[in-house]
């Protein structure tokens, strides 16, 4: 069995990083881990197992401690921050309770966002305080936001600037709910919200309480807002990023 390096919640399986050491991988994974844990302002309710696959990345349904899978290797820090925060964003989004609803393509939107917004507080946080185990952390810091800067132009073709935002879901809703995993929407979705979650990181803990409620009784996704506001308000929470994606979006 390989090794694994842990902390209480976060274990990354020691082997196939290619050339990089193992306690660089952690640093990086572990600074992503807080930036996004600190946001949600929680924590997983079981630990998170990362190790490296060839495969396309992805976190497992029905598994304690969640395994999540990775294929960045090497040196390349952004490709390793966007795919393990994309994963880590489900878990803390509860993923797993309810999985066969046509609203799943939120979600999938969301996790790509919380990659986007990842890549942006690393560039500060490293070049403020530079993780000890990463050689030229400061200099590299720069290159989070370029990397998150380039996957906002591969969807510079798609109108997403706010008011367009009623009109782009109303076209494209049919295909989301169809095909959740759209990449080109999903990152649409998550470019025009990245603004607004970078002003206001606490609109994330609204977010881990999605999917505490059975969706597939939601026949809209305005019935998801709902529901979703309901649950907040029902825990005693301010509930305000159901009405700030209702506002982009229309509803």
């Amino acid at each position: 069995m390989a090794d694994v390096t842990a902390s209480p919640l976060l274990l990354i399986e020691n082997g196939n990083w290619g050339a990089t050491s193992f306690r660089t991988v952690h640093a990086v994974l572990k600074s992503a881990f807080d930036v996004l844990l600190d946001a949600f302002g929680k924590l997983p309710d079981a630990p998170i197992h990362v190790a490296r696959w060839g495969q396309d990345p992805r976190v497992f349904y029905d598994y304690r401690p969640y395994e999540i899978r990775i294929s960045a290797r090497d040196t390349y820090w952004c490709q390793y921050v966007y795919q393990f925060s994309h994963e880590l964003c489900h878990v803390m989004t509860n993923f797993d309770r309810h999985r066969e609803h046509k609203h799943k393509w939120f979600e999938e939107s969301l996790c790509e966002l919380a990659s986007l917004f990842v890549l942006h507080r690393l560039a500060t946080a490293w070049k403020e305080h530079p993780p000890a185990e990463i050689i030229d952390a400061v200099e590299f810091a720069p290159h989070f936001r370029a990397y998150a800067d380039d996957v906002g132009n591969d969807v510079g073709n798609v109108q997403a600037d706010r008011p367009d935002l009623p009109h782009w879901l109303t076209k494209h809703i049919n295909a989301l709910e169809a095909n959740p995993f759209n990449r080109e929407l999903n990152r649409t979705l998550a470019v025009a919200l990245l603004d607004r979650f970078l002003e206001d990181p606490s609109l994330w803990r609204d977010c881990g309480w999605l999917e505490l409620w059975d969706p597939s009784a939601n026949v809209t996704f305005g019935d998801y807002l709902d529901s979703w506001d309901a649950l907040l308000h029902e825990k005693d929470f301010e509930a305000r990023a159901p009405d700030l994606i209702g506002d982009y979006l229309g509803y």
